[in-house]
């Protein structure tokens, strides 16, 4: 518990407060204690939303994402990192068959969320 949350707590249920001074703090601990169980919204998938409110997301691949397009703002993951994120509850190949069937496959409307493949420069690429 954090000395600020402490110290409501306190206030809150303490003998030499008035009821409407008790009646303050435990308002503003419910105000903290609420704040705290609202879900933390990834950083990438924030910035997507303030360029399209209505892009869509895949659950559970928020560090997949790697950027959003141009014509519509949907954001786009990197096929192999969503693979990876998979592959800590699957076997291989139960996760590319669970990408393929479950997540590249499903059209949820006009943002449907966008799955690459990148291409690495081979070695004697130079840029």
């Amino acid at each position: 518990m954090r000395f600020d949350e402490l110290n409501l707590e306190i206030q809150a249920n303490s003998p030499y407060n008035d009821g409407w001074t008790q009646q303050f703090y435990k308002d503003e601990l419910k105000k903290v204690k609420a704040k705290k169980k609202e879900p933390k919204i990834h950083a990438k998938r924030a910035e997507i939303a303030e360029y399209n409110p209505d892009a869509l997301f895949a659950d559970g691949f928020d560090d997949a994402i790697c950027g959003f397009d141009a014509a519509g703002c949907c954001a786009i993951y990197d096929y192999t990192a969503c693979l990876n994120i998979l592959h800590e509850d699957m076997t291989p190949e139960e996760a590319h068959e669970y990408m393929e069937f479950n997540v590249v496959s499903a059209y949820v409307g006009d943002f449907t969320p966008i799955f690459m493949h990148a291409i690495l420069p081979a070695p004697h690429d130079c840029m």
